[in-house]
């Protein structure tokens, strides 16, 4: 579980980390990295939003923005390119632009409801619930685990806290809810695909 608190200078901002937090590929998040690059013969500065290092060590870096409008007005587009052309020493491997009105609602929603569950700490459930993983089936729902892990909806909290540790994966475009089925890493079936 990734414990830190995260500074963020706009609700866009907050909101992109705590979808990114959600992901159990991502290993840390970095805010507000000076970059340099050189436009029109002069050097200049971007403090670029985001940079997220993922497990297998890939790296992205995110410019964030509230809408397109946004984005267009500062030529964030532009300035991504340059610094993507310019990085000869693969800070990143991708940089990317996303937007606030872009973001997928269900993931949104997600990812708050796993922050939430993950803010609790909850820790004597998290390792029930740990313990019982390996004994349930690939497909279980938190309802299901809940009970297996005898702490009902303690337990359930639990399983959707665990999601970014990588133990647990909810499906994409679905809204979590007792019953959504998510897949359990913790399943020797299933042990050989997580990440």
């Amino acid at each position: 579980m990734r414990r830190r608190r995260h500074g963020f200078e706009s609700e866009s901002e907050r909101t992109v980390i705590t979808v990114l937090s959600s992901f159990s590929t991502v290993r840390a998040i970095y805010e507000q990295v000076k970059m340099t690059y050189v436009r029109d013969g002069a050097r200049c500065v971007y403090f670029m939003d985001l940079v997220v290092e993922h497990r297998c060590g890939h790296r992205k870096a995110y410019a964030v923005k509230a809408n397109a409008r946004g984005a267009l007005r500062d030529d964030t587009a532009a300035i991504l390119k340059l610094i993507s052309d310019q990085d000869t020493a693969g800070f990143a491997q991708d940089y990317r632009l996303v937007t606030f009105e872009g973001l997928d609602p269900e993931t949104v929603t997600n990812a708050s409801l796993i922050a939430r569950c993950g803010a609790e700490e909850d820790r004597e459930a998290w390792e029930a619930v740990r313990t019982v993983l390996p004994s349930l089936p690939p497909s279980v729902t938190a309802r299901e685990i809940g009970l297996a892990s005898g702490y009902d909806v303690r337990g359930m909290r639990a399983a959707f806290a665990l999601i970014p540790a990588g133990l647990l994966r909810n499906p994409p475009g679905k809204r979590l809810q007792l019953d959504t089925p998510l897949t359990n890493f913790a399943c020797p079936r299933n042990a050989n695909h997580a990440f």
